[in-house]
């Protein structure tokens, strides 16, 4: 009897799920220009050849923009203030491979994303609530492999090209707002074109 469970627990898929982060982000994330990103993903499988994949990220100061602040010697009170969020979701497509089922192995993913952070330049502006608020918007294609079970960890590595609509706002104490032109922000973050590309490490359940 025990074997014969054995066997049908062997036959039987059980949708792993993976808890992971990525690391890449921290150094170069966000919609703002040296922001760091914070990110915890959730990926859970669908069936055999596919999963789903929810990420929520917080938005905050670069280890570059501290170091510079540092460096400069600037006063607490001309400190950058720097906080937001960021949520995506990604259905991936598993190409069959050494392992029959997701989230091992090479996938496509279509990948939509939406984040948000305010910017406070001096702790007065973001006491009394004045701040550039930065809003970001895309769509992307990505390809990636995903390797996995080494002591239940896993390694995702993912690049892809898309589309992206970057706009800033600003937020007086008054409570206005208003759209401001970003064309001193330089080609690449006006563009529409996006690049993504990063490495996810995890842990699989």
């Amino acid at each position: 009897v025990r074997k014969e469970r054995s066997d049908l627990r062997k036959k039987m898929f059980l949708p792993p799920l993976v808890i992971k982060t990525c690391p890449t982000a921290i150094l170069s994330g966000g919609v703002v220009p040296f922001t760091a990103e914070y990110r915890l993903m959730m990926e859970i499988t669908s069936g055999k050849r596919q999963s789903e994949q929810l990420a929520v990220s917080f938005l905050g100061k670069s280890l570059f923009v501290k170091a510079v602040e540092k460096l400069a010697n600037l006063p607490h009170n001309e400190y950058y203030k720097i906080n937001g969020w960021r949520i995506q979701y990604e259905h991936k497509f598993y190409w069959i491979g050494r392992r029959h089922y997701a989230p091992y192995g090479f996938y496509f993913a279509p990948m939509v994303s939406y984040a948000n952070a305010h910017v406070s330049v001096g702790l007065q502006r973001y006491y009394s609530n004045t701040y550039y608020d930065f809003r970001n918007f895309n769509v992307d294609g990505v390809i990636g492999v995903q390797a996995g079970k080494i002591n239940r960890l896993t390694i995702d590595l993912y690049a892809g090209l898309g589309y992206k609509s970057n706009k800033l706002y600003y937020h007086s104490n008054s409570y206005n707002t208003f759209q401001l032109d970003t064309k001193d922000f330089g080609d690449v973050y006006n563009s529409h074109l996006n690049a993504v590309a990063g490495i996810n490490l995890g842990y699989s359940f």
